[in-house]
């Protein structure tokens, strides 16, 4: 996204902890009449100031307020799990831990000191409900710090004979997450992604579930590298929104638990059968082993597995294939969807459910550098998303969701993007509605130095493989981007180094085992002057293009020129082009920053902003190998206190990237209305 941030000096703030008062006397001290006759003085002297804080004394003295009276502490509620999922693809029985919360920021970090996961009390919590961003309202800080939420719960009594367990599921957290039940350790993760915990120790009655959530990131963050201006590190490419920023579920599990199904429709032929393959992931919680067999459901059509033997407190992944004769196909304008049901059967009895919809369709990057969808050639367009909404922060609800995709609707968008995994809602919106998913991991704009770090490498094929485990069903995911402008600096030349290299082999490997039916890219910055292409491109299917000509500094850093012109702008991407003559090209990002109206020739103002979408899209138009454009983006976000984007420096509001279609306030701006006239009038498939 965007060019790469300027060095700033770190500016750490460091917490110390007071230390804490305590008092320890011998008991023969306390029954000494010496020591009962000094304690009763100290009482008395301390009257008047009793009496102040009671309101029975005199006033405080002029010009000092009184100080307020302490906080109440909320009323504890204990509540049972209870409202519907607000995705549709899961087990069945999941239930929303909605409800009352209470919360806790821990800006100076006492809070494991001081053991608030196994406070019984609410002394110095506030409600709140979840999803919750502590920060959601800041633009001035973007302070990274710990928050701590805490849920007060008990759950139906399992039927007579019957054993039963739970599990805990967290849609999604920034950005390090630990868990405990009733005092004790259940879990952890670290990442963007959803994570479940087993609920051990669960008690009768009252249950407390307490989360912390850190925001505070490392040097080596897979997004958030750059030193930030408090605590460490914590900058990126968007603000760094801490807490709990989607539901959390739990469901009850009959000693076999169905984690995880996987559903991959393969299309060998337009007009020929679909081969659809279902992995489901097992696991048997008893001590006992089990011979566990499977039952898919589609369409009214059930296909049964033989039993497999799934061991004591093991996992274990079953496959079953079945074949769709006549499929009707997923694509922009007919987005055909088919519900499953897959079952986990023990002895005929059906212990696990889980339900989900999946498509299908067929990609396909053809030599000459052109896409296809089911036989037709794809021309794309559309805007990207981030999740920030001025009062929501990350944490959005699913009215802004609804929001956010009836403006793409209304655009006539057939694709969106995204710098990391989105809601899952999402998604099932842009399967239901014929929109085509451009992913991207969440690795963004780390330099050549860091993949150079086998420990980074790691991260970030853990976080590409988790994408592909957690989206994977979702028919509108068309690519799995290993990363947004890797070695994206201007310093590095365009240069991809031997780290970078290694980690694109590997990830597009760890991806293809998973999912061989959608496309691997990475979305890479575009200036003059740097390669083309690079020998680390043949583990691509397709190349996303970041372009700014005519906004940013669009050359190599070694260059003495003035700034690139949009009539660079097709020489360029035909050098791409010669360079990588079977790879498709996506216009991943083009935009420019517009605050208020004024002169075209003026960047920041809205008349400059349209001139510049229309101009660069019709240079997009006329190549036949660029098969979509995606502006940069929907609606304004927040990304760094000192953020202008480009904008000179009356044209800017930090930390708003102003450069979408919308504002933060949901006014369209002009440009919106010449994009839909054009997204409208686009064929998508040819």
């Amino acid at each position: 996204m965007d060019n790469p941030y300027r060095n700033r000096p770190l500016a750490a703030v460091f917490c110390r902890r007071p230390p804490l008062l305590s008092v320890a006397a011998p008991l023969g001290l306390l029954r000494s009449p010496t020591f009962i006759a000094s304690l009763l003085l100290a009482l008395a002297l301390a009257l008047p100031s009793v009496a102040l804080a009671q309101g029975g004394g005199p006033g405080p003295p002029s010009g000092q307020p009184a100080p307020p009276p302490p906080a109440p502490s909320p009323e504890l509620r204990v509540e049972r799990p209870a409202g519907k999922p607000l995705i549709y693809e899961g087990q069945l029985g999941r239930r929303l831990l909605g409800g009352t919360w209470y919360f806790r920021l821990d800006d100076t970090f006492v809070g494991d000191a001081e053991r608030w996961y196994a406070q019984r009390d609410l002394v110095g919590w506030s409600e709140t409900t979840v999803p919750y961003n502590w920060n959601a309202t800041d633009v001035t800080l973007d302070k990274s710090s710990v928050g701590w939420y805490r849920k007060e719960f008990k759950l139906p009594k399992a039927p007579k004979g019957v054993k039963r367990f739970w599990k805990v599921r967290f849609e999604g957290a920034n950005y390090r997450t630990k868990v405990w039940l009733n005092g004790k350790a259940i879990g952890g993760f670290t990442g963007y992604f959803p994570f479940e915990a087993d609920l051990d120790n669960l008690r009768k009655g009252r249950n407390t579930l307490v989360v912390k959530v850190s925001s505070l990131r490392s040097k080596t963050d897979l997004t958030h590298w750059r030193p930030a201006a408090y605590n460490g590190f914590g900058t990126g490419g968007w603000w760094n929104f801490g807490g709990l920023l989607r539901e959390v579920y739990v469901r009850p599990i009959d000693t076999i638990d169905l984690e995880d199904v996987h559903v991959l429709p393969r299309l060998p032929k337009v007009g020929g059968p679909a081969k659809v393959e279902v992995r489901a992931q097992l696991r048997n919680l008893t001590n006992r082993e089990e011979d566990v067999s499977l039952a898919v459901t589609v369409g009214g059509k059930r296909y049964s597995l033989r039993p497999e033997t799934v061991g004591a407190k093991a996992t274990r992944e079953l496959r079953t294939r079945f074949t769709i004769n006549k499929p009707r196909l997923w694509q922009p304008g007919s987005p055909q969807l088919y519900g499953m049901t897959v079952g986990a059967l023990v002895g005929g009895r059906r212990l696990a459910a889980y339900r989900l919809r999946f498509g299908v369709r067929k990609l396909e990057a053809r030599r000459g550098g052109v896409l296809f969808l089911n036989g037709k050639r794809l021309s794309l367009r559309g805007a990207s998303i981030h999740e920030d909404d001025k009062e929501e922060g990350g944490a959005l609800s699913q009215g802004t969701r609804d929001l956010l995709v009836s403006r793409l609707r209304d655009l006539g968008a057939t694709v969106t993007r995204s710098h990391y995994p989105l809601h899952p809602a999402l998604l099932e919106a842009f399967d239901r509605y014929g929109i085509l998913y451009w992913v991207d991991v969440p690795v963004y704009q780390l330099p050549n130095s860091l993949f150079d770090q086998a420990g980074v490498r790691f991260a970030a094929e853990r976080a590409a493989t988790l994408t592909v485990r957690n989206n994977v069903n979702n028919v509108s995911v068309m690519t799995w981007s290993l990363a947004n402008e890797p070695a994206g600096n201007r310093s590095e030349l365009g240069v991809i180094g031997n780290g970078l290299e290694t980690y694109l082999r590997e990830g597009s490997k760890a991806v293809r085992r998973l999912d061989d039916t959608r496309l691997v890219a990475i979305d890479r910055q575009s200036r003059v002057g740097e390669p083309p292409s690079d020998p680390a491109y043949r583990y691509l299917d397709v190349l996303g293009i970041n372009e700014y000509f005519g906004w940013y500094p669009s050359y190599r850093a070694d260059l003495v020129r003035g700034p690139t012109t949009v009539q660079e702008l097709d020489p360029y991407l035909d050098d791409v082009h010669r360079a990588n003559p079977n790879l498709p090209l996506v216009v991943t990002e083009f935009g420019a920053e517009a605050l208020r109206p004024g002169p075209v020739e003026q960047p920041g103002s809205y008349e400059y902003q349209r001139k510049f979408a229309l101009d660069h899209l019709r240079v997009h138009a006329s190549e036949r190998y660029v098969a979509g454009s995606i502006w940069w983006a929907l609606r304004d976000f927040r990304v760094d206190p000192t953020w202008l984007g480009g904008a000179p420096r009356d044209w800017g509001s930090p930390p708003w990237n102003n450069k979408s279609l919308i504002e933060e306030t949901d006014a369209r701006k002009p440009v919106y209305s010449d994009l839909r006239k054009r997204f409208r009038k686009t064929r998508t498939l040819r």
